[in-house]
């Protein structure tokens, strides 16, 4: 696995997040932060670039279709 050694981000990095997003791991060590995963060192500076920390909430049609129902399912259960 690749690692790179990126300059210090000036925004909140939220590792969990950008996993998920990635693929990638995004850590700190002795102070000095590292990317491990991106393809070069300007990959892995624009994947924290274009990382936004806020969790996104999924929306009701994907809460939905999670556990095999649809929109259209559930106005037909609560019959509208």
């Amino acid at each position: 696995m690749n690692i790179y050694k990126i300059p210090t981000p000036n925004k909140i990095v939220n590792s969990q997040i950008f996993n998920e997003e990635t693929g990638c791991y995004a850590y700190i060590e002795h102070d000095e932060w590292y990317v491990a995963g991106a393809n070069s060192q300007e990959h892995a500076e624009s994947l924290i670039a274009e990382h936004s920390f806020t969790p996104t909430e999924p929306t009701v049609a994907e809460k939905l279709a999670s556990v095999g129902l649809s929109v259209t399912d559930l106005k037909k259960a609560l019959g509208l």
